[in-house]
């Protein structure tokens, strides 16, 4: 009976010193409590239920080092991105007007390939042993949902961030060339988001990028309460809801930065049949 309490309060004891590790900053911990539940477990009497909850309380501390270690090395990525200075080089054309190829209407944009970003950061990447990968998938409605999956690999610590957008059909564009271009564009705008890297002359980029889903739910609910639709649609250069399959799929193609725009426009039409309705009523 007294060998059965010594071994208790020595359980307890581990356990407690098992928290208190996991209550300081990550070093080298994990090592010392997977020698204290080896040594614990090596006795035949230990308590099965005490082993469990000492080995989750040792997965919680792996999954903070490898969290810590994970910050620490996308930390030291950051601080040397500051002095790095990321270029528009190429030329595009986007289309502002539907239209045959030779037709459409063109407004010209540059913007920093998605080469030219990994060109700088690939490096650094390797430095620290983290890995940033890619995977996509159909998004409802049609367009392109990219995931960014940003790794420490001694670790096995990752984030994911997640981007989605229409196919890119401009300029005639094939179903893969759209598909491709697509993918592109959000492979780059992820890698830019991840690192919070700003791009020189970023203000005047993105015309690719579409509202989300939570925008887009916003203008239809104005555009049912204004009463507009086509003409509207065309002055924000998105595409018709026959083109798009229906409304809610034609309002996602408004670019990010005309949301306000469209909002106002929307609220100022508003605005302006609700006035007339009550001049109509007095």
């Amino acid at each position: 009976m007294r060998k059965q309490t010594s071994l208790a309060a020595a359980t307890e004891r581990s356990e407690g010193q098992i928290a208190r590790m996991m209550a300081v900053p990550p070093g080298d911990s994990s090592s010392t409590v997977l020698a204290l539940i080896e040594r614990v477990a090596l006795d035949p009497r230990t308590d099965v239920e005490k082993l469990d909850r000492m080995m989750a309380m040792y997965e919680r501390l792996k999954a903070k080092e490898a969290e810590f270690a994970y910050n620490a090395a996308k930390g030291r990525i950051l601080k040397k991105l500051v002095g790095i200075k990321i270029v528009k080089n190429r030329s595009a054309l986007y289309e502002i007007e539907k239209g045959k190829p030779q037709n459409g209407t063109y407004q010209a944009f540059k913007y920093a390939p998605l080469e030219e970003i990994d060109k700088h950061l690939r490096p650094l990447l390797a430095e620290e042993n983290m890995d940033l990968s890619y995977s996509d998938e159909p998004r409802e409605g049609g367009g392109i949902r990219i995931r960014g999956r940003l790794k420490h690999l001694p670790s096995g610590h990752y984030e994911d961030s997640f981007l989605s957008a229409p196919l890119d059909t401009t300029g005639g564009k094939s179903e893969v060339q759209a598909a491709g271009s697509t993918n592109s564009f959000l492979r780059r705008y992820i890698a830019c988001n991840i690192f919070n890297i700003v791009v020189v002359g970023d203000d005047d980029d993105g015309a690719m990028g579409t509202i989300d889903e939570d925008q887009t739910k916003t203008i239809v609910e104005l555009i049912k309460k204004a009463k507009v639709g086509s003409k509207f649609l065309k002055y924000m250069k998105a595409r018709s809801a026959e083109e798009a399959g229906s409304l809610q799929a034609a309002v996602a193609t408004i670019a990010v930065r005309d949301y306000r725009k469209a909002i106002s426009t929307l609220e100022e039409q508003i605005g302006k049949a609700e006035a007339g309705h009550a001049h109509l009523s007095s």
